[in-house]
């Protein structure tokens, strides 16, 4: 193969990549900005599901020279046309490049083409081109100045906080610092002038700098809403390459406010943990007259100490994994350190970390007398809300500030320097619990195998013996082994009042499809004597059939898998049991066909009208969902263009209650013969309790048309929106064939509207029994592949819990408050059994957290037919 020579920038290139708004699938942008940094641009990385605005105010204020985005859930035409139109309009020359796969059709490229779009790669372009030709031609688009003089127009626009001016001002002094010289003066007195304080935050890679970073920035701007804050990140720059991933944005998720700035610097310099130019950038910012500057370094090593010399006050944040206690004493930072974090103290070790810590503090900085909750070392968890640590630490830095430097930041933030509560998904004893209580179902998996195996040689034994003893030709004298017909009951009997009845039957029917065919002729020529064992007999003639083939009547199974069916049948007769081998009910439905009607684009009518186009015809409506990506992302439909290139693509868009009444509409949910599948997970709690009333409220139409009561009810429906002089919501179109119109009446309005209290919590009651289903919700596998994340994980959880309980509380046993997804986990790239292995992991942290919050195993499943307290339990898919 020829050597791929590739090609090198001239300029410090700058790229933005992302993937686009709803759009989970960020492998190929990780890939993509991995090849970029190796060719030498600096990345500024900001993940998957990123808006229009967001990449433009981040091109903007990185000054990038070019964006880089991933597409592959539709809405690629107003989502690209979009982003170049503000762009422009911004007066940037970004330049924008993207790709979807298969999903980007070649009009539609021509199109974007024909808009301004730098390139649109196809998998055509991925032929000829391969991938680093791609890279490359991104590298060579995207390889010029963006700034290249300086003005006084510059520094007009700096002095106004334009984040443009603020970010080209920046890059001249990092690639054009003779130039920059020229306007250095003029900034240097605005900065003078408008002098802010300077929070210099450092510590080791990994501690969490960005995530705490991002948290104190976001207290700031909620206490004081007339102040602004800029925030310089520097991360560092690969020797080899040149390049960098500028990787700090990803972490801000408060700097959306338009009171924040964020530049990003690469240090240029191997070895360093500060830009040469983070001087000349916080000069910029206090020119611009932002209220505070933080700084954060890249965090190298244990000797980033040049913090201090740009700060007026030094944090350093680090972690509990310092190895020995005598390694703080090698720790540069703790010397001059105003302020010490020790975040993440929800891991192992920290509580004795923050002692160690404390005393060596106290000893570089001569407090010998200080008591140790008086030392500014404070314990954080970063990654969790309203942390009282990080409120603790966030009001000390402001009242250090302002003691220090005079600016004004009277806070009411405070409390305790130590976090007081640390909130886990499953607490560390009941983790201990929950491994002691699932010994004895372990450990009778074994002994319930065994005494159906035992059952099994048993049945197996004594079929052969009745097989033996009905074909033999030998007098029942000739063989000690042989008995008479009459002698053999018992041990049917024994055999069956160890093994299901339904064993019996199974057998009885193996012993005559195992028949033989036509005696072999060579065994017509031996006759057997009386001194022959028949079984050694059957034995032989046996083996002589079965080497025969597998080609002849009844020559499917052999005697010796006649206990199979009991060992199966046994398995059968358990599930029910612990350690519940086949599930948690007795039986399972027999009477329907498993097939699952999926379907999901446009609007709930046009889904609707899908369902009863699928469903047409049989028995069992059993409908399975996809939702579009606005949805899962758990947002309403909208105008504005990337958002409306995206409704109702893979997927249907529901985003009220009415939506979920039109798109079940015609099917009756409370029906045994019905069930609804719902893949979604972020906001499927929510989703969840629009089908929840929508079946609700079929019920009660039901009966209020049982009652006569129907078109009162739509009278009174129609006069309450008149009176707000609005139009009543109604199903869209015609309804399809089979549609009986079940679900319209209450459009707009709700049962517990138009029905008396007792009789509507009576029909809540008998639905919430009665509906079949599942939502997926499954949150642990979206953090691991999908992304459709809209809650943290400790929250999501929380809510799953919820509705584990409201299951139980209700008595909702006929649907699955959770299916676990495994074959996401594939679809991300994972091998069979990686996804095997996150999927079981994933289904008992569900099981063990649902116990850590006092859920009795025994109340997950129906203990009883009759019980009404009971729930469903998850399911595995």
């Amino acid at each position: 193969m020829p050597e791929v020579r590739l090609y090198k920038p001239r300029h410090h290139v700058r790229i933005v990549s992302a993937a686009s708004l709803y759009d989970g699938h960020d492998a190929a942008i990780n890939i993509m900005r991995r090849l970029l940094q190796a060719g030498g641009a600096e990345v500024i990385h900001l993940g998957h599901n990123r808006s229009v605005h967001e990449i433009v105010d981040c091109a903007i204020q990185e000054d990038a020279q070019g964006v880089a985005i991933t597409s592959y859930q539709g809405g690629h035409l107003e989502f690209f046309e979009y982003m170049h139109d503000l762009l422009r309009e911004r007066g940037s020359a970004t330049r924008i490049y993207g790709g979807g796969g298969g999903t980007i059709l070649p009009d539609e490229i021509a199109r974007l083409h024909a808009h301004g779009i730098a390139r649109i790669f196809s998998p055509d372009d991925g032929r000829s081109l391969g991938l680093q030709g791609m890279i490359d031609e991104v590298l060579r688009g995207c390889d010029f100045p963006t700034v290249e003089q300086a003005d006084a127009a510059l520094v007009a626009g700096i002095e106004a906080r334009d984040p443009q001016a603020i970010a080209r001002a920046i890059t001249l002094a990092e690639n054009l610092p003779e130039t920059y010289a020229g306007i250095a003066p003029m900034i240097a007195a605005l900065a003078e002038s408008r002098r802010a304080p300077v929070l210099g935050v450092t510590g080791t890679g990994g501690s969490g700098k960005s995530s705490l970073v991002d948290e104190l920035v976001r207290r700031f701007l909620h206490e004081f809403g007339d102040r602004t804050v800029a925030v310089v990140s520097v991360d560092p720059s690969k020797r080899k390459s040149g390049g960098a991933l500028l990787g700090d944005r990803i972490r801000m998720n408060a700097i959306g406010d338009a009171r924040a700035y964020m530049r990003s610097l690469a240090t240029r310099q191997a070895n360093l943990a500060l830009s040469g130019h983070v001087r000349d950038a916080i000069a910029v910012c206090r020119a611009a007259g932002f209220d505070l500057v933080i700084v954060e370094t890249s965090g190298i090593g244990q000797s980033d100490t040049e913090i201090v010399e740009h700060s007026d006050v030094s944090l350093y944040v680090m972690t509990a994994e310092y190895g020995a206690a005598s390694q703080l004493e090698k720790i540069d930072m703790l010397d001059f350190a105003d302020v010490v974090a020790i975040n993440k103290y929800e891991r192992r070790g920290a509580q004795d970390a923050l002692r160690d810590v404390r005393k060596q503090y106290a000893r570089n900085h001569g407090l010998f007398e200080a008591a140790p909750g008086e030392l500014p070392v404070f314990a954080t968890i970063a990654s969790q809300f309203h942390d009282p640590g990080l409120n603790a630490l966030y009001g000390h830095l402001m009242r250090v500030i302002g003691a220090r430097t005079g600016a004004d930041f009277p806070t009411a933030v405070g409390g305790d320097p130590v976090t007081t509560e640390r909130n886990f998904i499953i607490p560390p004893a009941r983790s201990a619990t929950c491994r002691r209580s699932s010994r004895p179902a372990a450990a009778t998996t074994p002994s319930c195998r065994s005494r159906a195996g035992s059952r099994a040689a048993s049945t197996a034994s004594t079929a052969r013996c009745a097989s033996c003893a009905a074909r033999s030709p030998i007098p029942p004298t000739c063989c000690p082994r042989r008995r008479p017909a009459t002698a053999t009951r018992p041990a049917v009997r024994n055999c069956s009042a160890a093994t299901p009845r339904c064993c019996v039957t199974w057998t009885s029917a193996a012993r005559i499809s195992c028949a033989p065919g036509p005696r072999p002729a060579n065994a017509t020529r031996r006759t057997p004597t009386a001194s022959r064992c028949a079984t050694t007999w059957w034995s032989s003639r046996w083996s002589r059939f079965r080497r025969a083939g597998r080609g002849s009547p009844g020559r499917a199974a052999a005697l010796g898998r006649l206990g199979r069916p009991a060992a199966l049948a046994a398995d059968r007769e358990r599930a029910r049991r612990v350690p519940y081998a086949a599930g948690v009910y007795p039986f399972k439905r027999t009477a329907e066909d498993p097939t699952r009607m999926f379907a999901g684009e446009g609007g709930p009518e046009r889904t609707n009208r899908r369902f009863h186009y699928v469903s047409r015809g049989l028995p069992a409506k059993r409908l399975s969902t996809a939702f579009d990506s606005v949805t899962l992302y758990g947002d309403d439909p909208d105008e504005r263009p990337d958002i409306y290139g995206k409704i109702g693509n893979s997927g249907v868009s529901i985003s009220c209650l009415d939506d979920a009444k039109r798109l079940y509409s015609g099917f009756d949910l409370a029906d045994p013969k019905t069930s609804v599948s719902m893949t979604i997970n972020g906001p499927a709690p929510m989703l969840l309790a629009f089908f929840l009333n929508a079946a609700i409220d079929q019920q009660c139409e039901k009966w209020l048309r049982g009652e006569g009561r129907a078109e009162a009810t739509a009278a009174r429906i129609e006069r309450d929106y008149a009176a707000l002089g609005l139009a009543r919501p109604a199903y869209q179109g015609p309804l399809p064939p089979g549609h009986d119109g079940l679900g319209l009446l209450l459009l707009g309005s709700g049962g517990d509207r138009v029905l008396e209290r007792e009789v509507y919590e009576r029909i809540r009651r008998d639905t919430l029994a009665n509906v079949r289903g599942t939502v997926q919700a499954d949150i642990l596998k979206e953090d691991q592949a999908q992304n459709t994340c809209i809650f943290s994980t400790e929250f999501a959880l929380r809510m799953m819990g919820d509705m584990q309980q409201y299951f139980i509380d209700r008595g909702v046993r006929n649907f699955y408050s959770v299916s676990i997804s495994g074959y996401h986990i594939a679809e991300a790239g994972a091998n069979p059994i990686t996804q095997l292995a996150f999927t079981l992991a994933n289904g008992f942290t569900y099981v063990e957290y649902y116990l850590a919050r006092g859920m009795r195993s025994t109340t997950s499943r129906p203990t009883s037919p009759s019980s009404s307290a009971t729930a469903s339990t998850p399911s595995t898919r």
